[in-house]
């Protein structure tokens, strides 16, 4: 995640999914996995779908949503996680993790996995009340070999996720689609590779989002949460959200 996405086309349907799956007797934690904004790219230009007449469709999913992302974008101009968090988007008791997690020019590989083991400490103790944990990096799930790379912090890892889901939480990752591959295939290896990982009875559920560039979401239910979450997860797809084809599950 980076600041400059706050209120895309991307973060409406992010927000729209996690505002189905939260707010009643599931506590929200989020951890942003928070990148600085990069400059000299086109990412998160695509706002229009605020105001566009032809989007209303869209809006429709969720107009109070709608209405506060027009509000932070178009009328404030604050586009940034910290204000996100300011409340409107997510139910009130949300836990919030927001600090950014970068790696020096020429930073030697140990400093880097002494900073990225802090930060996913600190993450992990500030989302540890929630029953449903968000996780928000740039690019998605990688392997490790990737870890501490320059773009490293860019990427969760299933290391990373076990961490959250061994101590009894359920998950909600965000994943950016490459181009190894049709987007069906994609999303199929990294719910097999999620399922073998964390030792999971079955694959992760996985809910592909069709307007700007190509993300999936992975749920990942604990047992205690898994009925729960199947019904909001139904309710979700019968919802405009996926009667219009903006969502669409693929496991």
């Amino acid at each position: 995640m980076q600041n400059r996405y706050v209120g895309d086309i991307g973060d409406f349907g992010k927000y729209g999914l996690l505002r189905a799956l939260t707010g009643g007797t599931l506590r929200l934690g989020v951890a942003w996995y928070l990148f600085p904004d990069e400059k000299g790219t086109g990412d998160g230009k695509f706002i229009d779908y605020l105001w566009k007449p032809t989007a209303k469709h869209l809006r429709g999913c969720d107009l109070d949503l709608s209405r506060e992302l027009h509000k932070i974008v178009v009328e404030e101009n604050d586009r940034r996680v910290a204000r996100i968090q300011k409340g409107g988007i997510l139910p009130d008791d949300t836990d919030y993790y927001e600090q950014a997690l970068s790696y020096l020019p020429r930073e030697p590989g140990d400093s880097r996995r002494k900073r990225r083991a802090e930060w996913l400490k600190r993450a992990l103790e500030a989302t540890k009340e929630a029953d449903v944990v968000f996780l928000d990096p740039d690019n998605g799930i990688s392997e490790k070999a990737m870890q501490f790379r320059k773009t490293g912090p860019k990427r969760v890892f299933l290391e990373d996720l076990c961490q959250f889901y061994e101590r009894g939480q359920s998950l909600v990752i965000y994943h950016h689609l490459g181009r190894q591959g049709t987007a069906p295939e994609q999303i199929k290896y990294w719910a097999t590779r999620l399922q073998e990982h964390l030792g999971l009875p079955h694959l992760p559920w996985s809910l592909w989002y069709h307007r700007g560039t190509a993300r999936v979401y992975f749920i990942v239910p604990r047992d205690n949460h898994r009925d729960e979450l199947k019904m909001l997860v139904k309710s979700f797809m019968g919802s405009p959200w996926g009667k219009q084809g903006h969502f669409e599950r693929v496991t």
